[in-house]
């Protein structure tokens, strides 16, 4: 298994250049500073409730924390030059791609889990209890999300030939995923319909589509959906008439695993037939 060799290496080299500590902090300050927000400033959450809450941090530092690992992962190892010595070892393009994708994936992934245990910790002194299925269900939920993320990064990283462009489509991504996509829905119903929409009056069923396309809305989708199988969708609850699947929870999970596979493979397809002499 030469991706492993890879992987076991990438998340090496990522724990020595401290990378790996930096975003733990960061984690676990946003989970238990959240759940001791919640805890101390009300008492009209329950911790089911506060578990909820999690959410919100994580849309904001889980894809801001996932492309910062990966984004050069492939792209700034093409620009130094050292892909040359790494592809000359018993390694292929895609035991490169693979290794740097659960290399990277795990330190999003230890950092999650150091982080969810900070946030245990501080929910049980805060509320004596809370329902360990429903945080483990959001630490899970929390972990694909940053996998996914990974996974965007490092497609866009194996497509890049250069630091600065890997930078730029990093950037470029968060932007598109935390600002500009809310305005795409918006735009595309005011020229659907001549108005701007309005929840009272109910919305089309393709108007959550363009909302839950966006891989942090999928997320909390997904996850109230593990959380509650039987409950309906955040969305579906909004709907003007007919609920279609593509708003029921399950394919929000869809949704997020073509998000790692597609940019997955687009940025194997590209960086295979990449000229690296």
């Amino acid at each position: 298994m030469s991706w492993a060799v890879v992987a076991r290496k990438d998340f090496e080299d990522a724990a020595r250049s401290k990378m790996l500590w930096g975003i733990t902090v960061l984690f676990v300050l946003a989970t238990a500073g959240t759940m001791f927000a919640v805890g101390s400033l009300t008492d009209e959450f329950t911790a089911k409730q506060a578990i909820g809450f999690l959410s919100s941090p994580a849309t904001l530092l889980v894809p801001l924390a996932a492309l910062v690992v990966a984004y050069l992962a492939i792209a700034g190892e093409r620009e130094s030059g050292s892909i040359k010595l790494l592809l000359g070892l018993p390694h292929t393009r895609r035991d490169v791609l693979v290794g740097k994708l659960v290399g990277r994936s795990l330190v999003v992934g230890v950092a999650t889990v150091i982080a969810f245990i900070a946030g245990a910790i501080v929910l049980a002194v805060q509320f004596g209890s809370f329902p360990v299925s429903d945080f483990l269900v959001q630490g899970v939920t929390t972990f694909i999300f940053g996998i996914v993320f990974v996974g965007i990064a490092i497609g866009f990283s194996a497509m890049a030939s250069t630091r600065s462009r890997a930078m730029a489509g990093a950037v470029g991504l968060y932007f598109l995923f935390e600002l500009v996509w809310d305005i795409v829905p918006l735009g595309v119903y005011y020229l659907a319909k001549g108005a701007m929409p309005n929840v009272a009056d109910g919305l089309p069923p393709w108007y959550f589509l363009l909302q839950i396309i966006n891989p942090k809305n999928a997320y909390s989708v997904a996850a109230n959906f593990l959380s509650n199988p039987s409950g309906a969708s955040p969305y579906a609850q909004l709907v003007n008439g007919t609920v279609p699947f593509y708003l029921e929870g399950w394919f929000a999970l869809a949704l997020l695993a073509l998000w790692l596979v597609v940019p997955v493979a687009l940025g194997y397809w590209r960086f295979e037939r990449a000229d690296i002499s």
